[in-house]
Protein backbone atom coordinates (compact mmCIF):
# COMPACT_ATOMS: atom_id res chain seq x y z
CA UNK A 1 0.00 0.00 0.00
CA UNK A 2 1.30 3.47 -0.79
CA UNK A 3 2.13 5.68 2.14
CA UNK A 4 -0.51 8.16 3.09
CA UNK A 5 0.69 11.74 2.56
CA UNK A 6 1.19 13.87 5.62
CA UNK A 7 -1.50 16.43 6.33
CA UNK A 8 -0.69 19.83 4.88
CA UNK A 9 -2.31 23.25 4.85
CA UNK A 10 -0.74 23.98 1.44
CA UNK A 11 -3.12 24.19 -1.50
CA UNK A 12 -2.98 24.63 -5.25
CA UNK A 13 -5.13 27.77 -5.05
CA UNK A 14 -3.72 31.02 -6.44
CA UNK A 15 -5.04 34.57 -6.77
CA UNK A 16 -3.82 36.42 -9.88
CA UNK A 17 -3.18 40.18 -10.27
CA UNK A 18 -6.77 40.75 -11.35
CA UNK A 19 -8.21 39.03 -8.28
CA UNK A 20 -9.24 35.84 -10.10
CA UNK A 21 -8.88 32.50 -8.35
CA UNK A 22 -7.13 29.55 -9.93
CA UNK A 23 -6.96 25.96 -8.74
CA UNK A 24 -4.43 23.52 -10.10
CA UNK A 25 -3.92 25.67 -13.23
CA UNK A 26 -7.62 26.19 -14.03
CA UNK A 27 -9.57 29.34 -13.32
CA UNK A 28 -12.32 28.99 -10.74
CA UNK A 29 -15.37 29.78 -12.89
CA UNK A 30 -18.21 29.14 -10.45
CA UNK A 31 -19.25 32.62 -9.24
CA UNK A 32 -20.42 31.43 -5.82
CA UNK A 33 -17.19 29.58 -5.11
CA UNK A 34 -15.04 32.49 -6.33
CA UNK A 35 -17.05 34.91 -4.17
CA UNK A 36 -16.70 32.65 -1.12
CA UNK A 37 -12.94 32.34 -1.65
CA UNK A 38 -12.63 36.13 -1.90
CA UNK A 39 -14.60 36.60 1.30
CA UNK A 40 -12.46 34.02 3.12
CA UNK A 41 -9.10 35.72 2.40
CA UNK A 42 -7.17 36.43 5.57
CA UNK A 43 -3.63 36.37 6.95
CA UNK A 44 -2.25 33.54 9.05
CA UNK A 45 -1.15 35.19 12.31
CA UNK A 46 1.77 32.79 12.81
CA UNK A 47 3.39 32.79 9.36
CA UNK A 48 2.05 36.05 7.88
CA UNK A 49 1.03 34.13 4.75
CA UNK A 50 -2.29 34.54 3.00
CA UNK A 51 -4.95 31.96 3.78
CA UNK A 52 -8.52 31.08 2.91
CA UNK A 53 -10.36 30.61 6.19
CA UNK A 54 -13.98 29.77 6.90
CA UNK A 55 -15.77 28.45 9.98
CA UNK A 56 -14.70 24.88 9.24
CA UNK A 57 -11.13 24.91 7.93
CA UNK A 58 -8.34 26.92 6.33
CA UNK A 59 -5.47 26.57 3.84
CA UNK A 60 -2.57 28.61 2.49
CA UNK A 61 -2.96 30.30 -0.91
CA UNK A 62 -0.48 31.88 -3.30
CA UNK A 63 -1.08 35.51 -4.22
CA UNK A 64 0.51 37.07 -7.33
CA UNK A 65 0.07 40.67 -6.13
CA UNK A 66 -2.57 41.97 -3.70
CA UNK A 67 -5.18 39.50 -2.45
CA UNK A 68 -8.04 41.92 -3.16
CA UNK A 69 -8.76 44.25 -6.07
CA UNK A 70 -10.67 47.52 -5.96
CA UNK A 71 -13.14 47.10 -8.84
CA UNK A 72 -14.83 50.51 -8.54
CA UNK A 73 -14.56 53.75 -6.63
CA UNK A 74 -18.04 54.98 -5.80
CA UNK A 75 -19.09 58.50 -4.73
CA UNK A 76 -17.61 59.54 -1.41
CA UNK A 77 -14.53 57.38 -2.09
CA UNK A 78 -16.33 54.15 -1.21
CA UNK A 79 -14.49 51.11 -2.55
CA UNK A 80 -16.22 48.17 -4.21
CA UNK A 81 -13.85 45.22 -3.74
CA UNK A 82 -13.35 41.91 -5.53
CA UNK A 83 -15.00 40.12 -2.58
CA UNK A 84 -18.16 42.14 -3.40
CA UNK A 85 -17.89 44.17 -0.19
CA UNK A 86 -17.91 47.94 0.08
CA UNK A 87 -15.93 50.06 2.49
CA UNK A 88 -14.76 53.66 2.73
CA UNK A 89 -11.26 54.37 1.48
CA UNK A 90 -8.70 55.06 4.20
CA UNK A 91 -6.79 57.72 2.25
CA UNK A 92 -3.84 57.49 4.68
CA UNK A 93 -3.07 53.99 3.31
CA UNK A 94 -2.92 55.03 -0.37
CA UNK A 95 0.36 54.46 -2.20
CA UNK A 96 1.55 54.17 -5.80
CA UNK A 97 3.76 51.44 -7.22
CA UNK A 98 4.65 52.26 -10.83
CA UNK A 99 1.56 54.48 -11.09
CA UNK A 100 -0.76 51.70 -9.83
CA UNK A 101 -2.62 52.71 -6.66
CA UNK A 102 -2.84 50.38 -3.67
CA UNK A 103 -4.51 50.81 -0.30
CA UNK A 104 -5.22 48.77 2.81
CA UNK A 105 -8.69 47.36 3.45
CA UNK A 106 -10.51 45.28 6.05
CA UNK A 107 -9.38 47.51 8.92
CA UNK A 108 -5.83 47.59 7.53
CA UNK A 109 -5.36 43.81 7.49
CA UNK A 110 -5.14 43.33 3.70
CA UNK A 111 -3.73 45.29 0.75
CA UNK A 112 -5.83 45.91 -2.34
CA UNK A 113 -4.72 46.90 -5.84
CA UNK A 114 -6.90 49.26 -7.87
CA UNK A 115 -8.13 47.98 -11.23
CA UNK A 116 -7.44 50.28 -14.16
CA UNK A 117 -11.03 51.62 -14.13
CA UNK A 118 -10.98 52.19 -10.37
CA UNK A 119 -7.54 53.84 -10.55
CA UNK A 120 -8.74 56.37 -13.14
CA UNK A 121 -11.80 57.20 -11.03
CA UNK A 122 -9.68 57.53 -7.88
CA UNK A 123 -7.01 59.75 -9.44
CA UNK A 124 -9.70 61.97 -10.99
CA UNK A 125 -11.41 62.30 -7.60
CA UNK A 126 -8.14 63.14 -5.86
CA UNK A 127 -7.18 65.76 -8.44
CA UNK A 128 -3.97 67.57 -7.52
CA UNK A 129 -3.67 65.57 -4.28
CA UNK A 130 -2.80 62.50 -6.40
CA UNK A 131 0.65 63.99 -7.13
CA UNK A 132 1.54 63.81 -3.43
CA UNK A 133 0.69 60.12 -2.91
CA UNK A 134 3.61 58.13 -1.50
CA UNK A 135 5.50 56.11 -4.07
CA UNK A 136 6.86 52.67 -3.30
CA UNK A 137 9.27 50.54 -5.35
CA UNK A 138 7.99 48.18 -8.03
CA UNK A 139 6.51 45.08 -6.47
CA UNK A 140 6.05 46.73 -3.07
CA UNK A 141 2.49 48.04 -3.46
CA UNK A 142 0.94 44.94 -1.93
CA UNK A 143 3.39 44.69 0.97
CA UNK A 144 1.77 44.88 4.39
Amino acid sequence: MPERPLFTRESKIRIDREGHFWHDGSRVEHPGLARAFAQWIDVDPQSGRYILKNEVDWCFVEVDDAPLVVRQVEPGLVLYLSDESREPLDVSTLRLAEDVPYCDVRAGRLPARFSREAAVTLLDALGERAASLPRVPRGQGAKR
